[in-house]
């Protein structure tokens, strides 16, 4: 089943970097959407694809998040739009 994840992440040290490999491990799933660094310094996430895809990408967004200290990360799910054709680091959303 197709789904959305739209996430939000607030933690010391995430750069142009992390955005970047938030973006590898999204292409490398399959998965299409956008990250991008809010106004706040937190970074936005919104993520679609199959379900089970979303799952190993939020692992592994879970796994990234431990090379840095975390002040706050939701995840949640919601329907998904059909509005992305590839995983861009621009945020309009």
């Amino acid at each position: 089943m197709f789904s959305r994840i739209e996430s939000v992440i607030s933690a010391r040290g995430l750069g142009s970097n992390y955005l970047f490999l938030v973006k590898d491990y999204a292409i490398n799933l399959g998965l299409v959407g956008v990250v991008c660094t809010r106004d706040d310094g937190s970074v936005k996430i919104i993520v679609e694809g199959g379900e089970e895809k979303l799952m190993q990408f939020t692992e592994r967004i879970k796994q990234l998040n431990a090379l840095h200290p975390v002040e706050n990360f939701y995840t949640k799910w919601v329907e998904p739009k059909g509005e992305f054709r590839d995983f861009s680091v621009n945020c309009n959303h």
